[in-house]
């Protein structure tokens, strides 16, 4: 689930049960996973959709309304990482990954959010990175577009406030392990573990249910958070030459 190119859109109905509806670019993985979910007894649909294609997202929303019905809970966690520096980075390559990760956002909410706002019920989720607030060398694409993430959720839900019943969420986990960023490694493993896809998972719907705006993942992160506002540049940069962020990405190999 997390780090895929794959949107994950819920319609909860309470009296017939929940509905999911997964969107993503490959139909293999997705007539997989919707089967997983409906073997758990969970009703589940899946088109296939990418979202960072403007024109595409705004004809499968249609045909989600039309075959499931409105949407309200709609997570936001496709995205792509190359894994280069700026100069060994193909362009199309830099332009797929802001159209993915970040305009993708743009639409989805776009083709979603007017029915919320009728209906007085709904929630925006955003999977991001921690990598928003503190970028590291050789994902400058990926650094770039979550950055840009992250300051889109933080405008839409201040823009929320005022509207009954509709809010929105921005998760910020660390490293997660998934093949996204295999590969990657910091100098101390055990004192930075990766975090687990179901434990990211779990903690995304508890901040939901409470209503939860921002939520850093492991909670440690807000110390970084914490460093990067009363540290100057210099103490920053030899953090993340002691830590080995500075050259995490050398040993990045992504999905195979």
């Amino acid at each position: 689930m997390f780090g895929s190119n794959l949107l994950h859109a819920v319609t909860l109905q309470p009296l017939l049960g929940t509905q999911i509806v997964l969107w993503g670019r490959t139909e293999k993985c997705l007539k997989e996973t919707t089967e997983e979910i409906r073997q758990m007894g969970t009703e589940c649909h899946y088109f296939i959709c990418d979202v960072g294609n403007r024109e595409e997202v705004y004809q499968m929303a249609k045909a989600v309304r039309e075959k499931v019905g409105d949407i309200t809970i709609l997570v936001n966690n496709a995205a792509v990482v190359h894994g280069k520096s700026l100069m060994d980075s193909d362009d199309d390559a830099l332009l797929k990954s802001q159209h993915i990760n970040t305009l993708g956002q743009f639409w989805t909410t776009k083709a979603f959010l007017p029915r919320m706002l009728e209906l007085q019920n709904g929630h925006i989720v955003c999977l991001n990175s921690v990598l928003a607030l503190s970028a590291i060398p050789g994902a400058i694409d990926y650094c770039t577009s979550k950055a840009s993430a992250f300051a889109f959720m933080e405008s839409l839900t201040l823009g929320l406030l005022d509207c009954p019943g509709v809010s929105a969420t921005t998760v910020l986990p660390f490293h997660t392990s998934t093949e996204m960023f295999q590969g990657m490694r910091v100098r101390f493993p055990n004192l930075f573990p990766p975090l687990k896809p179901e434990t990211v998972a779990r903690r995304t719907v508890e901040a939901v249910q409470l209503n939860q705006a921002l939520l850093l993942l492991p909670w440690t992160m807000h110390v970084l958070i914490i460093l990067k506002s009363i540290l100057p540049q210099a103490a920053l940069e030899e953090i993340h030459r002691f830590s080995g962020t500075y050259t995490c990405m050398n040993t990045f190999k992504g999905r195979t």
